[in-house]
C-alpha cells in the first residue's frame, strides 16, 4: 500500500454488468419476469417492447427500462420479490470469481466497496448486500419524473457526491469505456475484459495518473477446463469426458472457443478449438443465447427430438 492510500479513506467502486458479473443483468432481470409472469403480464410486457421499435420517439433503451421499471413497480409485491431473487439466482451463474476475489482483498485492506451501476436499484441494491457491498449507487426504482439512467457523467458525479469532502483513495472496476469520467476520479482502475481492450484506457487516461490492472475474461488459463452453455447458464471448468456424458443429454449446447466466442457443439462434435479457464468467461450473446433458445424449445419441446 502507497503513502496516499495509507493516509486517506479507501473506497472501491466496482460496476455490475460485465464486471461484476459477466452477464447483462437488466437482459436477465427482463426474461425472468416474462417467465415468471402470468398471460396478462407476458402481453402487459411485451407491449412495452413494442413501443421500442419506435426508435427515438421511444426514448431508445432508456425509455424502454422506464417504461418496464414503472410496469414493474405496480405489480404485487410478493411477484417482484419473486422475479429479484430468481434474477438474483441466475447472475450468480455468472458472477466473476476473479472480482469477487479482488473485493475481498480490497475489503480486507480496509476499503469500503460500493456497487455503482446503471442497473436498476429492485435488485442492485440486493446484489450488493449479497456481496457485503457498504452501498449501491444504482438507477432509481420506481421511476419518477426526473427519472434518469446511472451512466458515465452521472455515475462519476453520484460516487464524487458519495465521497463527499473528505480525501479519500479511490479504485474502480469497470468493463467499459462509459466509466472513462469515474475512472478519472479514480487512483487506481481495473479493467474487466479482453486484454485486446485495455489498449484503449491506456490511451485514455494517458494523460492521467490512474495505476491500471488488468482482469482478462477471453483467454485461457492453466489447470482450467472446458465451459459450455445450455439452458442459458453457464457450466464449467469441465475435463473432456465431463464434456462427452453432458453433451450425450444435451443437444443444445454451445462451447466456449476463446476471443469471446462461442460455436454450436452437439454429441460426436470435436471439441476443438476451444480454450480451457478456470473461471467463467463472457456469456455468448444475447442474440446467440435467444438463437440457442428458440432452437431447443421448437426442437426438444415441441417437436420431441431429443437426440
Amino acid at each position: 500500500m502507497n503513502m496516499a492510500a495509507a493516509l486517506h479513506k479507501r473506497v472501491v467502486f466496482c460496476d455490475l454488468d460485465g464486471t461484476l458479473v459477466l452477464d447483462n443483468s437488466f437482459h436477465v432481470f427482463l426474461v425472468t419476469a416474462w417467465a415468471k409472469g402470468s398471460l396478462g403480464q407476458r402481453i402487459s410486457l411485451g407491449l412495452r417492447f413494442l413501443a421500442r421499435s419506435a426508435g427515438r420517439l421511444s426514448g431508445g433503451h432508456a425509455g424502454l427500462k422506464k417504461r418496464v421499471l414503472i410496469w414493474f413497480s405496480r405489480q404485487p409485491q410478493t411477484w417482484q420479490d419473486s422475479v429479484v431473487q430468481a434474477t438474483l439466482c441466475r447472475l450468480n451463474a455468472t458472477l466473476s470469481q476473479p472480482v469477487l476475489a479482488a473485493l475481498d482483498a480490497y475489503r480486507a485492506s480496509g476499503a469500503q466497496i460500493v456497487l455503482a451501476t446503471a442497473a436498476p436499484d429492485v435488485y442492485a441494491r440486493a446484489l450488493a448486500e449479497q456481496i457485503g457491498a457498504t452501498d449501491c449507487l444504482a438507477t432509481p426504482f420506481p421511476a419518477g419524473r426526473d427519472w434518469q439512467e446511472l451512466l458515465a457523467g452521472r455515475k462519476a458525479a453520484a460516487c464524487s457526491a458519495w465521497l463527499g469532502p473528505q480525501a479519500s483513495y479511490v479504485i474502480a472496476l469497470t468493463d467499459h469505456i462509459d466509466d472513462l469520467a469515474l475512472l478519472r476520479l479514480a487512483d487506481e482502475a481495473v479493467i474487466v475484459g479482453p486484454s485486446t481492450g485495455v489498449s484503449a484506457f491506456q490511451k485514455l487516461l494517458a494523460s492521467e495518473s490512474v495505476i491500471l490492472h488488468h482482469i482478462d475474461t477471453d483467454t485461457g488459463q492453466t489447470n482450467g477446463g472446458y465451459w459450455l452453455w445450455f439452458d442459458d447458464r453457464p457450466s464449467g471448468p469441465h475435463d473432456h469426458w465431463e464434456i462427452r456424458t453432458i453433451l450425450s443429454k444435451h443437444r443444445y449446447a454451445r462451447i466456449y472457443q476463446g476471443n469471446g466466442q462461442w460455436r454450436r457443439i452437439g454429441p460426436g462434435m470435436p471439441l476443438l478449438p476451444a480454450v480451457q479457464r478456470r473461471d467463467c468467461p463472457r456469456p455468448p450473446t444475447s442474440r446467440q443465447r435467444l438463437l440457442i433458445q428458440m432452437n431447443r424449445r421448437v426442437r426438444r419441446d415441441w417437436l420431441r427430438i431429443f437426440h
